[in-house]
């Protein structure tokens, strides 16, 4: 079961990211907004709406959207995995269609666990509800290609239908 903190994120979005590990099969235990400082798997600043020193994770997803601008400083000790719908971002996106889906991109290669994510692309299936779930989704699909929890799912059909 891997531990997820989220930081700076609203209902709406925890709640797709919820849904979306169920649907790939990513058990998670989550820690939403805690001022805790232990050092969980995963943490995913998704805005940054309050003051945090440390963020202590192997892994951090980071939104370059919704921080970029903001005047905080937040040591960072992980993998620093940004994402968003920049081009220079790790995880980013193209040809989106909230009604039909659009193709996920993972621009570098993701040293997990000793294992190499090589940097791919993948047509998703999926009627976005809103910008939230789209973010949820790019980091779910992430997580689920480092954990290999959605492979098969991902690559026999190149679609992640909700």
């Amino acid at each position: 079961m891997k531990s997820v903190k989220i930081i700076g994120s609203s209902c709406k979005f925890t709640t797709h990211l919820m849904n979306l590990f169920d649907k790939i099969s990513v058990s998670y235990n989550i820690f939403i907004n805690d001022g805790d400082t232990k050092k969980v798997e995963y943490v995913i600043l998704n805005s940054i709406d309050q003051e945090f020193k440390i963020l202590n994770s192997e892994y951090c997803f980071v939104n370059m959207d919704l921080i970029n601008g903001q005047k905080s400083n937040v040591d960072i000790c992980g993998y620093i995995i940004t994402y968003g719908l920049g081009s220079k971002n790790t995880v980013t996106i193209s040809s989106l269609n909230y009604n039909s889906g659009f193709v996920y991109c993972l621009q570098r290669d993701i040293m997990c666990r000793g294992k190499v994510v090589e940097a791919q692309e993948i047509p998703v299936n999926i009627a976005l509800k809103d910008i939230e779930e789209l973010y949820a989704s790019m980091i779910a699909i992430t997580m689920g290609l480092m954990e290999s929890s959605c492979n098969k799912a991902l690559f026999k059909n190149r679609i992640l239908n909700v």
